[in-house]
C-alpha cells in the first residue's frame, strides 16, 4: 500500500478536491471500485489533516469477479482527468494508471489461479 500512500501524496489539494467531488457524482455503477476509491483519496485528505489509520488495499473491496469492470473503470477515470486543462494532472493519470496496472496484475492472477 505504499505505493498508493506514495502516489496520493503526490496528489495537490485542488486535484484530490476534485477527486473525491467527481467520486460523489459517479452513479455508482462499480460500487466496489468506488468504495475503494473513495477509501483512499478519504484517506489521503483525512492524512494531510493530520488522522492516521491504514490504507487498505484495492482488492479489500473489489472481488476477484468485479477485476474486469475495475478494470475498465479505472481505465475511465484515468482518461476523464487526462483530459483536464490543468497542467497537474500527471500525479492523479498516475495514479490511475498503478491501480489500472495492479487490477490487470490482479485479474491475470486469479485467471491463473482458476486453470
Amino acid at each position: 500500500m505504499f505505493e498508493f500512500a506514495v502516489l496520493l501524496a503526490a496528489i495537490d489539494d485542488l486535484m484530490l478536491d476534485a477527486l473525491i467531488a467527481t467520486l460523489d457524482q459517479l452513479p455508482g455503477t462499480l460500487p466496489a471500485l468506488q468504495a475503494w476509491l473513495e477509501h483512499a483519496a478519504r484517506w489521503e485528505f483525512d492524512r494531510r489533516s493530520g488522522f492516521d489509520y491504514p490504507l487498505q488495499p484495492p482488492m479489500a473491496a473489489i472481488s476477484p469477479d468485479e477485476l474486469p469492470l475495475a478494470v475498465e473503470g479505472s481505465a475511465l477515470l484515468r482518461d476523464s482527468f487526462r483530459h483536464e486543462r490543468r497542467p497537474d494532472v500527471s500525479p492523479i493519470v498516475a495514479f490511475f494508471d498503478r491501480l489500472k496496472d495492479m487490477l490487470l496484475s490482479e485479474q491475470q492472477r486469479e485467471g491463473a489461479a482458476l486453470h
